[in-house]
């Protein structure tokens, strides 16, 4: 997940910085630059995030530019940079928030499933896995802002995860 984190940074951070001719927030450009941005972000994201997440983080960060009063195409120096990273850092986390909902959930078993499949498990083994995990992590109360921030809870985040992958092993044996 800090791998998405960086690639939503690194994305909305040379975005904010090169994008938009007309250095003004009107409702064109605001579409304009939404768009370009969301597109950007759907490559970046490579599956790990479903297109409402990416909306969402894109609608977040619009908004916090605005509110901080920054235009469209921001001067590229070290302060707008920080900024702007910052921006994508909160917004990443509002959309990602403590709780888990079916936003949430979402794009943390499309990114275990992939991630699984990846790693040479078959669709359906990734599915029993992805549930597995995500159902023993709510039932542990551990959100996902735990599994960036809490040592302690990414410990048990860890043995889920494998005692998930042998309950799958013992099954199929």
């Amino acid at each position: 997940m800090n791998k998405f984190l960086n690639y939503i940074s690194i994305a909305i951070l040379a975005f904010t910085l090169f994008s938009c001719n007309k250095n003004e927030w009107t409702p064109e450009k605001e579409a304009e630059f939404k768009k370009d941005l969301k597109d950007s972000l759907q490559i970046k994201a490579k599956g790990l995030a479903s297109k409402d997440q990416i909306n969402s983080m894109v609608d977040c960060y619009v908004e916090k530019l605005k509110i901080k009063g920054l235009k469209p195409n921001i001067d590229k120096t070290p302060e707008n940079s920080k900024i702007a990273k910052q921006l994508s850092q909160e917004c990443y986390q509002e959309v990602m928030k403590s709780t888990w909902n079916s936003k949430t959930e979402e794009f943390f078993k499309t990114g275990l499933k992939k991630s699984y499949i990846q790693n040479g498990f078959k669709n359906d083994e990734a599915s029993i896995l992805t549930d597995c995990i995500i159902a023993k992590l709510k039932e542990q109360n551990i959100s996902p802002v735990d599994l960036k921030k809490d040592p302690k809870k990414i410990i048990v985040a860890k043995k889920i995860v494998l005692a998930c992958e042998e309950e799958l092993e013992k099954e199929n044996n």
